[in-house]
């Protein structure tokens, strides 16, 4: 019995695991309506893709010279987020650098992205999209 109930607390945890990084999945308009950001699972973590932009451009400002050429649509800008929002790194197209980040789900239909470089930390709404 106590392992029965043991078992089922663990099943429980995990679906509760799952269902908090499940409910990232999705597209999101990014803080002043520039662009839609598409949230998905890769394998057993969560990352984002640049899917609409209001002004396509290209990665210009990308400290690998071999990708400034690419198109920003298209292009995966967040990556390694856990179920928790925890864990990620997110790429700063106007800055061309790669930053930690953290995602966290609000009421509604609100996803704050927390972004750390050092001592300077910023945090930016985005909208889900329906």
């Amino acid at each position: 019995m106590k392992r029965w109930v043991l078992m089922m607390g663990l099943l429980i945890a995990c679906l509760a695991m799952a269902s908090d990084g499940d409910a990232m999945v999705g597209t999101w308009l990014t803080a002043g309506g520039l662009s839609k950001v598409e949230i998905t699972r890769c394998g057993s973590q969560y990352c984002g893709t640049i899917r609409w932009m209001k002004t396509p451009k290209n990665d210009e400002n990308n400290a690998d010279s071999t990708l400034r050429g690419r198109p920003l649509v298209g292009a995966q800008i967040l990556s390694g987020f856990g179920a928790d929002g925890l864990g990620g790194k997110i790429y700063a197209p106007e800055r061309g650098k790669l930053m930690d980040a953290k995602l966290v789900m609000v009421v509604g239909d609100s996803l704050e992205v927390r972004v750390s470089a050092g001592m300077i930390k910023k945090t930016v709404a985005w909208t889900r999209v329906r």
